[in-house]
């Protein structure tokens, strides 16, 4: 938890209050002293904010140095100098309580430089001299020591973070120990920071609590855990409970452990194991293991699918992949490692292969067009690759066997005319003696009926094109030309006294041809005051039919209605995502979807009278999603996987948004109403 920076010039009052309580004048000298003016070490004492006492052989501060902003905010007006290390400490611990930040942190971290750490008589004397002052404040619980450490990897993670050599060497240790970074690591309360170690010196100065280090030794003597250990969360829990108690959750990557551990008594007050999911990667193992191809790294395996599901309740690792010849699907128990289900089959270049040589036309690949390529698998016997391709002459289907690529089923039927004779008939019937100046848009070979047909579609610069050609006489079964729709658009855009298409919005624009007597082009334009329907003959490009309906209602005054509506304050940027002219109910209407900083609209105003037919207004989905979290008590967002994340508005009272997210270990469900973020739904189901 980092610390709040706050402003401490009203601390130099109580400093000097501090003074005058501690008798300061009063020096206690330190063992193996001759010179008492000389300087006997450094002393540093840290919580977050840090501070380092240089010390004489009396016992009195000779200097002092502040490691971090904190520290000096919070010192900068209290005269340290010349005080004994007793009343120093004091005079800081109590500036640290008045600031709050003794609150939640009993642990203080002493480093001692080599000039003390080298003199056991004299490091033995100067630890006195803090046990006995730490003792007196009743705001310190725990001592922790710390020999500063002089080598690069210290140094530079202490002028890097703006702490001692000895937090320095803190940081270091825990690194070894922890999946955390570094900047992770250092930012992390003391108390925290001193959990993660392995081998710590400590001191109880309090016997109210046993200390969190004894109660960690507790948990893991009672785990039976051997194995090297990482702690994500170690506290004292004293605040609104009977009987305090240390919080303790630690695993070795397979099993995770809950403890409560009463703080004053040492018993262990509650224990919890929970076995955790094998990783993607032992998954992976399990299957390449299985496939056979674990170990060979000739073979390139690709993944394409890797999914951590549930089958029927179960939690799984679904995993796809293939290699140069076969595909694999695996669901692996992602608490067991076991093959719940498993299936393989020949990659579909390979079964294209097989087919295209019993063909015999595999070296004349080039020349062929395969109209259906499928893999049939799902709850048959005997799943397969299903094929249909054709070389304009000849037309094959094949079924593979997708296991073992064995020929299952075959056939083969000649095309009487060939799709570049059927392109010759319709181009001659048109009457284009230059290939080049059609552009074909469909080349299709129709077996629904029992007169099997090619059917082609193409155009020029003036006329598109559209014919069925009977595939084995060669007879024209049916042929159409259309002027185009560009050439119909400017007909319409003409009648309408509009020569520059960009000053309206179309918006219909189609061709009518299925089952009448005359096809046409229907256009529906506007230029925001005025609507244009017309009906473009499409053989011979006349007007069939025209309308001019007015609109009562601009773009820009309906968009004016709609903020003033929603009550958005003048000067906020609107941001405009949709701006339609469309029909509610056969009634004209602008539809407009808009967002500010702080929400997303959507509208529809009547073009004629201005009545708002339609509103709402959602808050962003980054909201909704943050109510869910802080609801669900979630810290650590970056361990939590979202499933679903959705808008559901469609017909429905009250819009909501729905989220379902896990960590692995309980799922929650969540609905959030999207117009005022309130929770209308909440669920928590624990994954076991």
């Amino acid at each position: 938890m980092k610390r709040q920076k706050v402003k401490f010039r009203w601390l130099s009052t109580l400093a000097t209050c501090l003074v005058l309580a501690l008798c300061i004048g009063i020096s206690i000298p330190l063992a193996g002293c001759n010179n008492t003016e000389a300087e006997a070490g450094t002393v540093t004492m840290e919580i977050n904010p840090g501070v380092e006492y240089v010390i004489a052989r009396n016992g009195n501060v000779k200097a002092v140095r502040f490691l971090n902003d904190d520290a000096e905010k919070l010192l900068e007006e209290i005269e340290l100098k010349g005080q004994s290390l007793k009343s120093a400490l004091s005079i800081t611990v109590a500036a640290y309580k008045a600031a709050g930040l003794m609150e939640s942190n009993d642990t203080v971290l002493i480093s001692f430089d080599k000039k003390i750490s080298g003199d056991e008589k004299l490091k033995e004397s100067v630890s006195e001299v803090v046990r006995e002052a730490l003792e007196k404040t009743k705001s310190v619980h725990t001592v922790v020591y710390a020999a500063a450490t002089d080598n690069d990897e210290t140094a530079a993670i202490a002028k890097k973070y703006g702490v001692s050599q000895g937090k320095a060497q803190l940081i270091a240790d825990a690194k070894k120990n922890s999946s955390m970074s570094e900047e992770e690591i250092a930012n992390l309360p003391l108390d925290e920071l001193v959990g993660l170690q392995k081998d710590v010196n400590s001191t109880v100065i309090d016997s109210e609590y046993i200390g969190i280090h004894k109660a960690k030794a507790i948990a893991l003597n009672d785990s039976g855990c051997a194995a090297r250990v990482e702690f994500t969360e170690a506290r004292l829990i004293n605040k609104g409970v009977k009987y305090p108690y240390y919080r303790l959750v630690f695993n070795d990557k397979r099993t995770q452990w809950t403890y409560l551990v009463n703080a004053v008594t040492g018993d262990i007050l509650e224990k919890n194991e929970v076995a955790l999911f094998i990783s993607l990667e032992e998954a992976k193992d399990v299957a390449l293991k299985d496939a056979g191809i674990k170990d060979k790294p000739e073979v390139k395996v690709v993944f394409t699918k890797e999914e951590l599901s549930r089958n029927s309740g179960r939690p799984c690792w679904i995993l796809e992949f293939y290699t140069a010849e076969y595909q694999y699907s695996y669901k692996i128990d992602a608490k067991t490692g076991e093959i719940i289900f498993f299936d393989y089959h020949i990659d579909i270049r390979k079964a294209k292969e097989i087919a295209l040589t019993d063909a015999g036309v595999y070296e004349d690949v080039a020349k062929i067009t395969f109209t259906v390529e499928e893999y049939v698998g799902g709850g048959i016997k005997t799943p397969y690759f299903y094929f249909v391709f054709n070389n304009d002459v000849v037309q094959w289907t094949y079924r593979i066997d997708a296991t073992l690529g064995i020929v299952l089923e075959k056939s083969e039927v000649t095309l009487l005319i060939s799709l570049r004779k059927a392109r010759e008939i319709a181009l001659n019937d048109a009457g284009i003696t230059d290939e080049n100046e059609a552009t074909f848009t469909k080349e299709e070979l129709n077996r629904s009926t029992d007169r099997p047909c090619w059917i082609l579609e193409f155009y020029t610069e003036k006329y598109q094109y559209s014919y069925k050609i009977d595939a084995k006489t060669g007879e024209i079964v049916f042929s159409t030309r259309y002027i185009s729709m560009a050439k119909a658009r400017t007909i319409a855009l003409s009648d309408a006294e509009f020569s520059d298409s960009n000053k309206v919005v179309f918006t219909v624009e189609e061709l009518v041809d299925g089952g009448i007597k005359t096809p046409y082009y229907l256009f529906v334009f506007n230029n925001g005051f005025t609507q244009w329907t017309y009906r473009i003959d499409a053989t011979d490009g006349s007007v069939m039919h025209r309308n001019e309906e007015a609109l009562m209602v601009s773009l820009d005054k309906a968009k004016e209605i709609a903020l003033a509506d929603a009550e958005i304050p003048k000067g906020v940027e609107v941001v405009f995502t949709k701006e339609i002219l469309s029909r509610n109910s056969g009634r004209p209407c602008w539809i407009l979807e808009f967002y500010t900083e702080k929400h997303q609209f959507s509208y529809k105003v009547d073009a004629k009278t201005g009545e708002v037919i339609f509103s709402r207004r959602y808050i962003y989905i980054e909201r909704a999603r943050e109510i869910a979290l802080n609801d669900a008590e979630i810290e650590d967002v970056d361990r939590v996987e979202f499933t679903v994340e959705e808008l559901v508005d469609g017909g429905i009272k009250t819009p909501y948004y729905l989220f379902k997210f896990n960590n692995g270990h309980t799922q929650w469900t969540y609905r959030i109403d999207a117009t005022d973020g309130g929770i209308q739904f909440a669920d928590k189901e624990d994954l076991k």
